[in-house]
């Protein structure tokens, strides 16, 4: 059974199927995933839409909490001693609302605060076209729609995909900063910032597994990093247009979410 989890608050695009393969290498007994997203494990493994979007416009409400209370009990049931998913979608839609499940019962949790340069990591989204059609949003990343969210999404829209890619990756960062404000000193429960240069060596790998307790014996073996995103699509005018745009909604995150929390606001009460 397992009684050490480890999970991510990242955006996506940001190294976690690097983690992922790293911990599987690293961790004789431990079962490591990337991101669960095969069609069946949507709804079991992984949220589905409905959890997404009820989580994101009215918090942790009865059917988001049942999905994690199930997803929780199926995990815990593992034969290896560790659980791992380095997948970005769990933070967004209720894990640490409801890692009490996890820790109550004695488990430890680790969380990777997985980040990568703002503007690289949008480049990245726009060159994909992610953030066009909203299908995509509600399905992996966070619509600028939805109302249960720490970071207005307004003066961000209407700069278009660009802008909507660049407030997700704004708003994700944000998420992780309030989390850890908020939960930093909960029994159990361990937060961990990084990026993928920083763990890309066997010196930082090893510091990040050293601070999960989860050292190999030997130095760590360090995966080649996966997921480059190529050649763009766009060109470097649009690059320094992107920049620009970047530099312009260049944001305090930890104040945003110190706010926040000051406010009484909570993610998982939803908007009243």
């Amino acid at each position: 059974m397992a009684d050490h989890f480890v999970f991510t608050i990242t955006t996506g695009r940001s190294g976690t199927t690097y983690l992922a393969e790293l911990l599987a290498r690293n961790v004789p007994d431990s079962r490591v995933w990337h991101e669960r997203t095969s069609f069946q494990s949507f709804g079991v493994d992984t949220p589905d839409l409905s959890h997404f979007t009820l989580f994101n416009s009215v918090g942790n409400v009865r059917k988001v909490q049942a999905f994690w209370r199930r997803k929780f009990i199926r995990d815990r049931k593992t034969d290896r001693k560790v659980h791992g998913e380095a997948s970005h979608l769990l933070a967004k839609a209720g894990l640490l609302e409801n890692n009490e499940l996890l820790t109550s019962n004695g488990a430890t949790v680790d969380v990777v605060i997985l980040k990568r340069d703002v503007a690289d990591t949008v480049w990245s989204f726009y060159n994909r076209f992610d953030f066009v059609n909203n299908g995509l949003a509600w399905a992996f990343y966070l619509d600028a729609a939805y109302p249960n969210v720490i970071v207005n999404s307004e003066p961000f829209v209407e700069h278009g995909a660009a802008g909507r890619a660049l407030w997700y990756v704004v708003e994700v960062r944000v998420r992780a900063a309030y989390y850890r404000q908020l939960m930093g000193e909960v029994t159990g429960l361990r937060f961990h910032e990084t990026d993928l240069p920083s763990i890309a060596h066997a010196r930082g790998a090893a510091e990040l597994l050293e601070a999960m307790d989860l050292s190999p014996e030997a130095a760590p073996v360090c995966p080649r990093p996966r997921n480059e995103s190529g050649d763009p699509f766009f060109g470097k005018d649009e690059r320094r247009k992107l920049d620009r745009l970047c530099a312009r909604f260049a944001l305090d995150e930890e104040e945003l979410a110190a706010t926040y929390i000051r406010l009484g606001k909570r993610l998982s009460d939803g908007v009243p």
